[in-house]
């Protein structure tokens, strides 16, 4: 695609998800949830294989169901009560209804199965847009509307996340299917919290966008798909290398790492409200999850893979200037100093 068009589609994605976020009635909703999922189609069918038509397809499918099933509990609920805002309340069919929408399009088990599969099948630059953006929609009218959703499908369903994408993650080479599982694990953590502080969720949400766009950002730049090729990033750029294992650790939640933030919030909210006994399984996989960041970590400094001489001399060739990454990559790290100045100048 020339750069209009590919202008054009990115626009319309903007726009499909401002339309959500702004919105407080069911069908404008269900129009910019459309506008977003048509637009980036042509984006994620720009690379012509396979494998990436198949992921591409297989999104187009998963976020028409939850779109659907979403409009549908929205029609019903008209029909009860009269009203197509969003914060009318929902009666309980519609209310179930809803909430497996958002949980499909969100990929929170047991809806989560689509989800690897297509990060995977997907270019690193598709893979960065879905797993940051793409959520900001679906996720934003969760919060809002948490309170008229079913409490225990979201919590049961979110703990369970949290749990099986932690080892799901343990056995992936991939660099693409290891985030896609973070992905899952980061968003469960934020549901699960916005059922008891939704501006705690908001800024958890917010700096897992940011951790997670410096992560991509860096991988894309070396084109590192997996992880026997992670080391490739010490020859190309050895300060973003060093940066990007931080930043892996940080994703983990590994203090004093800005990811640390994330946890302590989650953790103190649940504690606030009596939830303990659940803390047990979150912490243990917290703990699963922080070991596949690792092995990226270690395998982009400190291990040697045998490499072809080609690559290693084109790779030393490449400009070592710091890019436009580094700032993303540097808040990432250092957030444990800024964030709890800007929480207490927003919350006090």
């Amino acid at each position: 695609m020339n750069r209009i068009t590919t202008s054009f589609f990115f626009t319309n994605i903007i726009l499909g998800t401002i339309i959500v976020v702004s919105s407080n009635h069911w069908f404008l909703i269900w129009i910019g949830l459309e506008i977003n999922t048509i637009s980036i189609l042509p984006i994620l069918l720009s690379t012509q294989n396979r494998r990436n038509t198949e992921a591409s397809i297989k999104y187009f499918i998963i976020q028409a169901i939850a779109a659907t099933i979403l409009l549908n509990a929205a029609i019903i609920n008209t029909w009860n009560n009269g009203s197509w805002l969003i914060n009318s309340p929902l009666n309980t069919f519609s209310s179930n209804l809803i909430t497996i929408a958002l949980l499909l399009k969100i990929s929170i088990w047991p809806f989560h199965f689509w989800y690897p599969e297509v990060i995977n099948g997907i270019s690193l630059i598709n893979g960065l847009i879905i797993t940051t953006w793409q959520k900001i929609g679906p996720t934003i009218i969760t919060f809002l509307i948490i309170n008229n959703l079913n409490i225990n499908i979201i919590t049961i369903c979110s703990i369970s996340s949290i749990i099986i994408s932690a080892w799901n993650g343990l056995n992936q080479t991939q660099t693409r299917k290891i985030l896609s599982f973070s992905s899952i694990n980061h968003i469960s953590w934020i549901i699960l919290i916005s059922i008891y502080n939704q501006n705690t969720s908001l800024t958890m949400f917010f700096i897992y966008i940011i951790i997670n766009t410096a992560i991509f950002i860096s991988l894309i730049n070396n084109n590192t798909t997996n992880i026997a090729n992670a080391n490739k990033n010490i020859i190309i750029n050895p300060w973003n290398a060093s940066l990007l294992s931080l930043t892996l650790l940080s994703l983990g939640g590994l203090p004093p790492l800005t990811g640390f933030l994330n946890k302590i919030l989650a953790f103190n909210t649940l504690i606030t409200n009596n939830i303990i006994l659940s803390n047990i399984p979150l912490i243990i996989s917290s703990l699963v999850s922080l070991f596949f960041y690792l092995r990226i970590a270690l395998n982009t400094n400190m291990s040697s893979f045998p490499q072809n001489s080609i690559l290693l001399i084109n790779s030393r060739n490449k400009n070592n200037n710091i890019n436009i990454n580094t700032l993303p990559l540097i808040i990432s790290v250092s957030g444990i100093i800024i964030f709890p100045i800007l929480l207490n100048i927003l919350f006090n």
